[in-house]
């Protein structure tokens, strides 16, 4: 006997509350735990608070990004805002209702201090029966991102409301079961972890090693040891600005000039041209006439990555007095001027291509004088302690990111040596660097081995 379900079913009208079909073709999903309905389990939190009955405190304005989870997005005093925002407690889980889709779900743990507030995510806590922790890897696992999608509504934006994520049928193993799938998770990401550390520690060993080629800079701990006084006159002519950290570090800035071994230069001299990326609303799919825009989460740690790219018509990137106004060209330096984290705003990557590229705002493209310096050269020498730490004592904070403008990038000296010693640096720093990346690979490796054999483990 056919035990299949036939496609043409019999729905009752009343059940009918929209004319999407997609609702009665829910994906297939096989455990070897009790598989129930996610709202015996979750408790939507719908409360709010009017900022602007707080007017003298802060509160940072949720964020969730598919890719890091939650962070805060900027911080807000309450007398600016008029309107009511969902409270977000520790161990509570937010979503953005229209990129679930792509997993912009995240939690506000311990680590995230201070007052979080949400202004359109679906805020919601689990019940004693469900770990928070477990829920968020589960939602992030391939099968149940199939089962999001079978439930969203909308037809170009798609939407999954709270109800509809409670009405989604998943396995719940128990408590004992769940602290046990954590844990073997955990154990996978701990490893991943070291040689992540150790890919690091080889890479910043190497790039001390180069530096020392070009500077004799100290450590910035033995460079406080040795000073005579922490308390130091500053003349008015020298502040660029009245911030007190950049205050204090303006003396370290002198060691760090005073160390170079070659002649420097600002990178405004290096330059041959310079110019902010588009501020177009890119797609994350390819249509016809459309091309790549490479963005800050492309450039990591060096180096142009050119995996999940978005997309802008061509016309944007060009004008017809410059057709290739905007269009990248191979040795192209693209430096990051805003970001989230300090650590990376500033972060660069020289690209290597000969297809057509465009980039956007947050980027700066810069053409240098090859016969002067090489952008590889520049490249190295901006990972390392003696470009940092001016752009530490350059950027800026402003709406919960920090910023470089383009006059605090050409600022920016480096030492330039003869055109055959960047060549040799930069033969060193690729020959050596792949030390570095094998510890990356392993790491990159294990972490899928983890969110794999995690999911593997509920759905069987």
């Amino acid at each position: 006997m056919d035990n299949t379900a036939p496609l043409l079913l019999t729905v009752p009208f009343p059940l009918l509350r929209e004319w999407g079909a997609k609702q009665f073709f829910f994906s297939k999903i096989n455990s070897k735990y009790k598989i129930e309905n996610l709202g015996a389990h979750l408790i939507h939190q719908t409360s709010k608070m009017q900022l602007s009955n707080y007017p003298d405190d802060d509160f940072e304005i949720l964020g969730v990004s598919n890719k890091v989870g939650m962070f805060d997005a900027s911080i807000e005093k309450g007398n600016k805002i008029k309107q009511k925002y969902h409270i977000v407690e520790n161990n509570w889980l937010a979503y953005n209702p229209y990129r679930i889709n792509v997993g912009s779900i995240g939690i506000k743990t311990s680590k995230l201090k201070g007052r979080y507030i949400s202004p359109a995510y679906v805020v919601f806590s689990c019940k004693e029966t469900l770990l928070p922790e477990f829920l968020l890897l589960m939602m992030k696992c391939g099968t149940f991102n199939s089962l999001i999608k079978d439930s969203t509504t909308g037809s170009v934006r798609q939407i999954l409301q709270f109800e509809r994520l409670a009405n989604i049928k998943a396995p719940i193993p128990s408590i004992a079961e769940q602290h046990k799938l954590l844990e073997a998770y955990s154990a996978t990401l701990a490893e991943a972890d070291k040689n992540i550390a150790a890919g690091n520690q080889f890479s910043e060993g190497l790039l001390l090693d180069i530096q020392s080629e070009v500077s004799d800079l100290k450590p910035l701990t033995q460079r406080i040891h040795d000073s005579s006084s922490l308390l130091q006159f500053v003349p008015f002519a020298m502040l660029d600005r009245w911030e007190v950290g950049s205050i204090l570090k303006e003396g370290r800035l002198d060691s760090v000039f005073n160390s170079f071994k070659y002649d420097s230069h600002c990178i405004s001299e290096l330059q041959e041209e310079s110019l902010f990326g588009l501020s177009v609303k890119a797609s994350p799919t390819q249509k016809d006439g459309m091309i790549p825009v490479l963005r800050m989460s492309n450039v990591v740690n060096g180096e142009i990555d050119f995996s999940e790219l978005k997309y802008l018509p061509l016309k944007y990137a060009v004008t017809e007095k410059e057709p290739d106004k905007w269009l990248l060209r191979d040795g192209d330096y693209l430096v990051t001027r805003t970001n989230g984290s300090k650590d990376l705003v500033g972060k660069a990557a020289v690209f290597h291509s000969n297809e057509i590229y465009t980039y956007a705002s947050y980027l700066i493209r810069y053409r240098f004088n090859t016969e002067i310096v090489l952008p590889e050269y520049v490249n190295i020498l901006f990972m390392t302690p003696i470009v940092r730490e001016q752009v530490a004592v350059m950027r800026r904070q402003g709406g919960g990111q920090y910023n470089l403008n383009s006059d605090e990038i050409g600022s920016i000296k480096i030492p330039v040596p003869p055109i055959p010693k960047q060549k040799a640096i930069i033969e060193k720093y690729y020959s050596a660097k792949d030390g570095a990346n094998k510890y990356y690979e392993k790491a990159q490796a294990l972490k899928e081995k983890a969110a794999t054999n995690f999911e593997k483990a509920i759905f069987a």
